[in-house]
């Protein structure tokens, strides 16, 4: 009988997706176990005639800790469109399939880059060194003559505009509409 081992986790209450994935690069499927108070992420093994074998503990939801697991990391918006994607639902005491780890975890990162490129787009329309369109119509709105901004000043509204984005993505908000965008330039040009 070939049986993965289990993968090290640190003292970490929840597993993260690098306990998943380096459980599902080793086999067939993964599922979670309980030692004492910690979690411990644990791949599955098959029998020499080809049989999965997996020691599933009934009252831990694999497939829960592991959408956990995605929106800890992606937020909550990136692991409920994984989970939607994939049909991962509430399945306590059934390992999950390795591929279906893999999957979820390449779609996730997918989600992830379309959702940062959106921002950058968005993010550069608003950009006061770059002039962008976003910028220059709110400055027209608000009867803010461009050439009375330095460039320092430009540099520091990019710099707080920069981290509303960071801060929306820490969060898990995104995209950011054009309309949010709008109203955080309007706040900071507001303070120059």
């Amino acid at each position: 009988m070939n049986i993965n081992s289990s993968v090290p986790q640190t003292s970490r209450e929840r597993p993260d997706l690098a306990d998943f994935a380096s459980a599902a690069s080793r086999g067939e499927a993964v599922y979670a176990s309980s030692k004492g108070r910690s979690l411990q992420i644990l791949g599955t093994g098959t029998t020499p005639n080809g049989r999965i074998v997996a020691w599933v503990e009934p009252d831990i939801d694999t497939t829960q800790l592991f959408t956990d697991a995605l929106a800890h990391s992606h937020g909550m918006g990136i692991a409920n469109t994984v989970a939607r994607e994939l049909g991962l639902i509430s399945n306590p005491g059934k390992p999950l399939a390795s591929r279906t780890v893999t999957q979820a975890l390449e779609l996730a990162e997918t989600v992830a880059q379309v959702l940062a490129g959106v921002d950058f787009v968005t993010q550069l329309s608003h950009s006061a060194k770059a002039l962008g369109t976003g910028f220059t119509a709110l400055c027209q709105e608000m009867d803010i003559n461009i050439s009375d901004l330095s460039a320092e000043q430009r540099k520091h509204i990019d710099q707080a505009m920069h981290e509303k984005f960071e801060q929306a993505a820490a969060q898990g908000i995104g995209p950011v509409s054009d309309d949010t965008a709008r109203e955080w330039l309007r706040a900071i040009l507001k303070m120059q």
